[in-house]
C-alpha cells in the first residue's frame, strides 16, 4: 500500500459532502443527548453482552446507569471497528482521548457528553462540522411526518407491515384505521398502500424499503388467490407456510405497483433471520443465512423492469450474486454494505468487486445505518478510507498492468464522487444535489 497516495486520496474523498441513503435517525431529535444514548446502540450492547454475558437486562431507560454498566466492558471490544467509531465520536465531538475512557471516569465522561450533546444548536453544529448534506430515514406508514425538514431528510416507507406482518390482527387493524375502513378486500389493501404512498410523497419520499428474510420468493399471485388468503386471515385462521409466502409475494407486487405509479425506488435489504439468539439484547438477536439466493427475485426484477431496486445483502456468499445481478440487470443497484457486512474486511472486498465489474454509474457506495447523526461521520470515514485504498491500488496497477488503461488521480476522484454523491442523487432522485 502506497501510504502517501492513500492519504492524499482519503483527504480529498473525506472533503466530499455526505449523502446517507439509509439510517434509523429520529428526525425529531436527530442527535444523542448524552453518551448513554450512543452506548445504547445495539452494536455496543450486543458486543459487550457477547464478550461478557450480561445477566439480566441492560438499564436502557437510564442513560447514566447504562454508561456506568457498559463503559468498563468496552476494553473487551477494543479490537473492533465499533470501538473505533466510539473513539472517533469521543475525540471529534467530546474532545476526550481514548486513554481517558477508564471505568473510574464514567461519570465525568457522561457529564462531558451532556455539556456537548444536550446544548442548544448541537444538531446544526454537528451537521455543519460533518458536512452532511442529506439523510434518508426509516419510517412506518402511520408515523406523523408533519414538520419534517424535507431539505435535509427524506422519509422512507418500511413495508413489512404490508408484506410480512399483515397476518397479525393488530397490523391489519392499524392499516385499516389509517385507510379509514377495515381491510376486507384486496382492493382495500391496495387502497391502503396508495394512501400511504401519497402521504409520503407529500413529504418528499425517498423510497420504499423492506428488510427481507432469507430465501424470500417473488411470483405472480392472482387477486382471487389473494382474496382467499385475506378472507382466511380476517376470519382468524392462521396461514400455512405456502400461503404465507403467497401473501408476501402478492403484497410485494402491490408495493412495486405503487413504486411504478409514483416513480420511487424499492430498496431491498435481503437475508436477515430474526430472533435467532434467545439470550440477545434488543436488536442483537438477529443473524443471517449463508444459504440464500437472489433467484427468488427473478419475477420481481423481470416484471417490474421500470422500477429501480437498490439492493443490500447481509451474507458475503451472496455478494458476487448481487454484483452479477447489477452486471446484467439494468434495474438492480448495489447499495452500501449492510449490518454484519459494514466493516472494513467485507467493504474492501466488495468495493473492488463492484469497481471491477459493475458500471460506474450504478453503485451506491455507502450508507451508515446510523441511529444518531453522531455515528455518520465515523462510519463514513471507515468506508472512505477503504475506498481510498482500493482506488490507490487501482492507480498503481494501471501503471504496470498490461490490459489496464491509465487510471489517474482525477479518474479516482470522479469515481469516488459518483459512488458517494452522483449515483445516489440520480438513482434515488435526490433534489438539490
Amino acid at each position: 500500500m502506497n501510504s502517501e497516495l492513500v492519504r492524499k486520496l482519503y483527504e480529498r474523498i473525506d472533503a466530499l459532502p455526505i449523502v446517507d441513503v439509509h439510517t434509523h435517525v429520529d428526525w425529531k431529535t436527530g442527535t444523542a443527548a448524552n453518551i448513554g444514548d450512543i452506548l445504547s446502540y445495539h452494536y455496543y450492547t450486543e458486543l459487550t453482552n457477547s464478550a461478557e454475558f450480561q445477566h439480566g437486562e441492560f438499564p436502557f431507560g437510564d442513560p447514566q446507569e447504562l454508561t456506568r454498566v457498559i463503559l468498563p466492558k468496552l476494553a473487551l471490544i477494543s479490537n473492533t471497528v465499533q470501538h473505533d467509531w466510539l473513539m472517533t465520536i469521543s475525540r471529534e465531538y467530546l474532545g476526550l482521548d481514548p486513554d481517558q475512557w477508564r471505568p473510574e471516569n464514567w461519570r465525568s465522561i457522561f457529564d462531558r457528553s451532556v455539556v456537548v450533546m444536550d446544548r442548544p444548536g448541537w444538531r446544526e453544529e454537528l451537521i455543519a462540522r460533518c458536512n452532511i448534506r442529506r439523510v434518508f430515514l426509516t419510517n412506518q406508514y402511520d408515523e406523523d411526518l408533519e414538520g419534517l425538514d424535507t431539505t435535509f431528510y427524506s422519509p422512507c416507507l418500511r413495508t413489512e407491515p404490508f408484506t410480512l406482518w399483515f397476518e397479525r390482527a393488530d397490523q391489519r387493524e392499524g392499516i385499516g384505521a389509517f385507510l379509514g375502513r377495515p381491510i376486507r378486500l384486496t382492493t382495500d389493501f391496495c387502497a391502503g398502500i396508495d394512501k400511504v404512498f401519497a402521504k409520503f410523497m407529500a413529504h418528499g419520499m425517498g423510497y420504499a424499503a423492506m428488510s427481507i428474510p432469507a430465501n424470500f420468493q417473488t411470483f405472480e399471485v392472482s387477486d382471487e388467490d389473494a382474496q382467499r388468503l385475506l378472507d382466511k386471515m380476517v376470519g382468524g385462521t392462521a396461514l400455512d407456510d405456502d400461503e404465507r409466502r403467497a401473501w408476501g409475494a402478492f403484497a410485494m407486487n402491490r408495493i412495486c405497483d405503487a413504486c411504478r405509479k409514483y416513480g420511487k425506488p424499492f430498496h431491498l435489504m435481503i437475508g436477515v433471520n430474526r430472533e435467532v439468539y434467545a439470550h440477545g439484547v434488543p436488536s442483537g438477536m438477529d443473524l443471517f443465512d449463508s444459504v440464500n439466493s437472489m433467484r427468488g427475485y427473478d419475477y420481481l426484477f423481470n416484471t417490474y423492469w421500470d422500477v429501480r431496486f437498490p439492493t443490500a445483502l447481509l451474507s458475503d456468499t451472496t455478494g458476487l450474486e448481487l454484483t452479477a445481478a447489477a452486471w446484467i440487470r439494468h434495474n438492480v443497484y448495489p447499495s452500501g454494505h449492510w449490518w454484519y457486512s459494514n466493516q472494513p474486511t467485507d467493504i474492501a472486498r466488495e468495493i473492488r468487486r463492484r469497481i471491477d465489474t459493475v458500471p460506474g454509474k450504478k453503485s451506491i457506495g455507502y450508507f451508515s445505518d446510523a441511529y444518531y447523526l453522531e455515528f455518520i461521520l465515523p462510519k463514513f470515514r471507515m468506508y472512505k478510507f477503504e475506498l481510498a485504498v482500493a482506488l490507490a491500488e487501482r492507480m498503481e496497477r494501471s501503471l504496470i498492468h498490461p490490459n489496464m488503461e491509465p487510471f489517474r488521480l482525477d479518474d479516482a476522484m470522479e469515481l469516488a464522487e459518483s459512488l458517494l454523491i452522483v449515483n445516489p442523487a440520480r438513482i434515488l432522485n435526490i433534489p438539490g444535489l
